[in-house]
């Protein structure tokens, strides 16, 4: 019933694989389906989509919160209440044995649906995916989408390392707060999406990326009151509140440029081009989590975690903040130094918004524009390599940090966000 961290991380990252390849041949398909829906309703099938996935997040979030409250997934010791700790709930074996049991029953409907004969679906080679990818690579479009997927992504949706801190060691939240966490980071993120998929869908996308980066940001800056603890909001409900976290930014991002490949994909890559865009999009990802977390250390705001005595803040090193009790949070002076990371990820994230968004068309009828002017301009094999170049380099940096991030003796390394072994 006990899990060291490298066990942990092995386990998520074998399902996150295994998923892939549920999750890869779904989206595809989605985009393909998007290019027969009418012109006016282009994409309203993707952003379904997207939040039947989200609302499924929304049922981790509602398991976690109700069945992993119990003493044995709490600190020991913790008082037994409703708002704190629970006097039942599973263990960790009980829990993953209950997630082998919900994928089981939910794969077997999967096993009776109808598909299409695979007769009439052309075969092709490795040989013929690799020039389709290579010819993709060289297209004029691709290169502006790779350029906003990377910008956007890596440093525009930050997860405020600092946030995380205050909420699972200052304010200590309980599994059932962090599952509430989710449901409602999840919930709002689908709402948006509606919204978007209601009244937006045909209007500028480029307002979209930038209201909800803005958004995003402005609830970033609603933590320095939380910091500094005004009006007694150093408490979990509040913070749960205001925590969409990178998860906000990121859906609708993605939702967007969705939107693109389905408007600029050529017939027959329509796949290809959106996968491609997807992969990019995940690995920036995990280089924006490594940015924020590296950022830390300039700003001497690194967590010091040392659990010897709560209060003894002499353990801790002048340039971090001792996180261990709201007393030494505040004697090390955690709230200015976590105001002042608070700021430059909001200041980095709306300038790099402005600078990377223009790469996104910014409506339908821009998509139209751009792939006549990139079919007359033609593939370029430069374009090609600096594309390849960009896609391989993040791609290969996100999958080189995730391995090193399972060994301990590795995952302090500066390089993937640690502090320095």
């Amino acid at each position: 019933d006990k899990l060291d961290a490298s066990t942990w991380l092995v386990m998520l990252m074998l399902i996150q694989f295994f998923a892939m390849f549920s999750d890869v041949p779904a989206d595809g398909y989605s985009v393909e389906l998007g290019q027969l829906e009418p012109p006016e309703r282009r994409g309203v099938i993707l952003a379904t989509g997207q939040i039947v996935r989200f609302s499924f997040c929304m049922i981790a979030g509602l398991i976690q919160a109700l069945l992993l409250n119990g003493p044995t997934t709490n600190e020991s010791g913790c008082a037994i209440s409703f708002d704190n700790c629970w006097s039942w709930g599973l263990t960790i074996n009980q829990y993953y044995a209950l997630l082998f049991v919900l994928v089981t029953i939910l794969t077997i409907p999967i096993l009776w649906l109808k598909e299409t004969d695979p007769s009439t679906v052309p075969q092709h080679t490795l040989q013929h995916f690799s020039k389709e990818i290579w010819a993709t690579l060289q297209n004029q479009t691709t290169l502006y989408l790779l350029i906003f997927v990377i910008g956007v992504s890596t440093l525009t949706n930050f997860t405020s390392i600092a946030n995380i801190y205050m909420q699972y060691y200052v304010i200590q939240l309980t599994n059932f707060e962090a599952g509430v966490d989710t449901i409602s980071t999840y919930l709002a993120l689908s709402v948006a999406i509606y919204i978007f998929k209601t009244y937006l869908l045909n209007r500028n996308w480029r307002y979209t990326q930038y209201g909800s980066t803005i958004f995003a940001a402005f609830l970033q800056c609603v933590w320095i009151l939380v910091y500094y603890n005004v009006g007694n909001l150093q408490n979990p409900w509040f913070t749960i509140f205001i925590d969409l976290d990178q998860y906000f930014v990121m859906g609708l991002t993605q939702v967007l440029f969705s939107l693109a490949v389905i408007e600029l994909s050529s017939p027959g890559l329509e796949a290809t081009t959106y996968e491609l865009l997807i992969t990019v999009a995940n690995a920036s990802g995990t280089l924006c989590i490594i940015i924020g977390t590296q950022l830390l250390t300039p700003l001497k705001a690194s967590a010091c975690t040392n659990d010897d005595d709560n209060d003894n803040i002499s353990n801790c090193s002048s340039s971090s903040v001792d996180v261990n009790s709201q007393s030494s949070f505040n004697q090390t002076d955690g709230p200015y130094r976590y105001t002042l990371y608070c700021i430059t990820l909001t200041v980095i994230s709306i300038v790099c918004c402005f600078i990377f968004t223009p790469f996104l068309p910014h409506s339908k009828e821009q998509c139209a524009e751009w792939k006549e002017e990139g079919e007359k301009a033609g593939n370029s094999t430069i374009r090609g390599y600096i594309s390849l170049f960009l896609s391989l380099g993040t791609i290969a940096y996100g999958f080189a940090v995730a391995i090193l991030l399972i060994d301990p003796s590795t995952s302090c390394l500066a390089v993937v966000g640690g502090t320095g072994c």
